[in-house]
């Protein structure tokens, strides 16, 4: 038995990816404890006895919030607001805010730990935002280290020219002190192959939900159909996730303008875009075909998904990041039996166009819509080889990597 700390730079509440590693880790009579942020007030759901989370409070990340925090009264930012928001977001600035941020994560989780008096064995690290703290925390219980990268962290969308040259060094260095690297697709492995060259052992786990048939749902069958008052013949899209820039959701909703008027799309998340696109709706007369649903619990979600029709994973290629990633949302698509349409990039379209699992194609509205019209009009063949490819992507299969992989360690 091996004494696990998952280490996370957010909350643990919308985190599929690292809730399944946790349980498929625990579920083989590991020992997990998941230090991370606590960024909301509900309470993570319960995921296995021999999962401990431990949630924490950052003054930095919490003073930002409360600064930029918008009056429910008056959603436009004041003087004073913008322009301590222009301060924060400057790229000297940012970093050393966030330098101290990770430094403030690194001294809780490190208070935390000693606190135990327990022998630690891996400090599994998910995301470069936590690898620095643990390869200290490692170092100082000599345990091993297991980088977990969700992404491309550099490539992302959001990070600037600094966060960027800053962290590829960051990164580089790190890695010497890495046991195991853990990557989402065989893509990322081969772009951290050509940045850095020689590597620790590489083990691709894909980001496949958990997915049981027999599993009761937290919400009733139709619900998207009766809360949105829906007809029968009516097609209904689903994007789920982040509703950030970048994501392709402005072309998608001017694709939903050149798509009849029973092609009906729903909107599953939070974001910084979010209030943006609400607007840009009642501007364009779409407020009875595109609907806003709050954020989901991450275990709840395949019971949301499998509500739409068909989903969307539009993410525009101004990144490496989002050129080579696969979301979750391609699998959840995937496994809960609908169709996707989705960008024409190789982190998604080898799973999409090679699967026959939905269709691929260019970020822009006319291709948008004509592809969902593909999809309509050959529905049950994407549909029944979505279902036909549950079982060549199941998490079982990918639980075993993790676990044969610590097994290694």
């Amino acid at each position: 038995m091996k004494r696990i700390v998952m280490l996370l730079y957010k909350d643990i509440l919308f985190d599929a990816r690292v809730q399944r590693e946790a349980i498929g880790l625990a579920e083989q009579g590991e020992e997990v404890f998941i230090l991370c942020l606590k960024e909301f007030n509900t309470e993570p759901p319960f995921l296995h006895k021999n999962i401990k989370i431990e949630r924490m409070s950052i003054f930095s990340k919490k003073y930002r919030q409360q600064l930029l925090n918008e009056p429910k009264e008056n959603k436009k930012l004041s003087v004073k607001q913008k322009a301590l928001s222009r301060i924060i977001r400057s790229p000297v600035i940012k970093l050393i805010k966030d330098l101290y941020s990770y430094h403030e994560f690194y001294l809780k989780c490190r208070s935390w730990l000693k606190e135990q008096q327990q022998q630690w064995d891996v400090m599994h690290c998910h995301d470069l935002n936590t690898l620095k703290t643990g390869i200290k925390l490692a170092k100082e219980f000599q345990a091993q280290v297991v980088y977990d990268s969700h992404e491309l962290f550099n490539e992302m969308s959001g990070r600037n020219k600094l966060d960027r040259w800053y962290g590829y060094r960051l990164e580089r260095k790190l890695l010497r002190d890495v046991d195991q690297l853990i990557v989402v697709n065989p893509y990322v492995a081969e772009e951290f192959k050509k940045q850095y060259g020689q590597l620790p052992e590489v083990t691709v786990i894909q980001n496949v939900p958990i997915y049981k048939e027999e599993d009761t749902c937290a919400i009733e069958d139709d619900y998207f159909r009766k809360k949105y008052r829906l007809k029968e013949n009516d097609f209904l899209l689903i994007f789920q996730g982040g509703i950030d820039p970048h994501r392709g959701l402005e072309e998608i909703l001017k694709a939903m303008e050149l798509l009849p008027e029973h092609f009906k799309l729903v909107l599953v998340g939070n974001g910084r875009i979010k209030s943006d696109l609400e607007k840009a709706v009642l501007e364009n007369g779409l407020a009875n075909r595109v609907f806003f649903h709050e954020q989901v619990p991450a275990s709840d979600i395949l019971c949301y998904t499998k509500q739409a029709d068909a989903g969307l994973v539009m993410y525009k290629n101004i990144s490496r990041n989002n050129y080579f990633s696969t979301p979750n949302k391609i699998f959840e698509y995937l496994l809960a039996g609908i169709p996707a349409i989705a960008s024409d990039h190789p982190g998604k379209s080898y799973i999409v166009k090679n699967e026959q699992t939905g269709i691929c194609t260019e970020e822009t509205p006319e291709q948008i819509a004509k592809a969902v019209l593909q999809i309509y009009e050959n529905y049950d063949f994407y549909k029944n080889n979505c279902l036909q490819k549950r079982e060549k992507y199941s998490w079982q299969k990918e639980k075993m990597k993790l676990v044969e992989m610590y097994r290694r360690l």
